[in-house]
């Protein structure tokens, strides 16, 4: 069974929330993740996706500088 987390889009101008099931790479399917492992989510009311870290049963949104930007 996939796991979905409750989540929040991080992106100016959205406030959408609610549950995703992550993918492992952006814009993919939907699959069950790995705690510690790096997933994306994808906003379904502005289709923007988002890069988080799994740990522990939490999706936390991965900063700018943890992408190197």
């Amino acid at each position: 069974m996939l796991s979905s987390y409750r989540v929040e889009c991080p992106h100016a101008g959205c406030d959408w929330s609610g549950s995703l099931v992550p993918s492992v790479v952006q814009g993919g399917e939907g699959r069950e993740i790995a705690s510690m492992q790096r997933a994306w989510f994808r906003c379904p009311s502005c289709q923007c996706d988002w890069e988080v870290w799994i740990k522990d049963d939490k999706a936390t949104v991965v900063s700018a500088t943890e992408h190197g930007g």
